[in-house]
């Protein structure tokens, strides 16, 4: 199978990217773990997981080969932890990154959508 270009697929991982970025800086920091963890760590981690993922969302923009099948895996498993996240959002009543986390599992679904159409 040939490699192939999903741009509007990249688009939307990465308008996804941004909202799981901006929803973790802005949320709040409810957890122990998140707690212990200073600020500017918290920022450079948050920094480098979403400079990976959109490197691999380019690689898909760019149509590298293998890159597809990654980026399903890795975002299935993102995916599903938006929801876990979701779901404690609603029981804590964090509005703020609920709503970004929203917009992160929205964009991602698309992103779904967009990567696997038949073209």
């Amino acid at each position: 199978m040939s490699p192939t270009r999903a741009p509007r697929a990249a688009f939307a991982w990465w308008g996804a990217t941004a909202c799981w970025f901006l929803g973790s800086l802005l949320g709040g920091r409810r957890t122990a773990v998140e707690a212990a963890v200073p600020l500017p760590v918290a920022i450079l981690a948050y920094a480098v997981c979403a400079g990976l993922w959109a490197a691999l969302t380019y690689g898909v923009y760019r149509g590298v080969k293998g890159t597809r099948v990654a980026l399903a895996v890795v975002g299935a498993l993102g995916v599903a932890d938006l929801v876990l996240q979701l779901f404690a959002d609603i029981a804590v009543g964090a509005v703020l990154h609920g709503a970004f986390f929203l917009a992160a599992l929205l964009l991602s679904a698309a992103g779904f959508v967009l990567l696997f159409r038949p073209r």
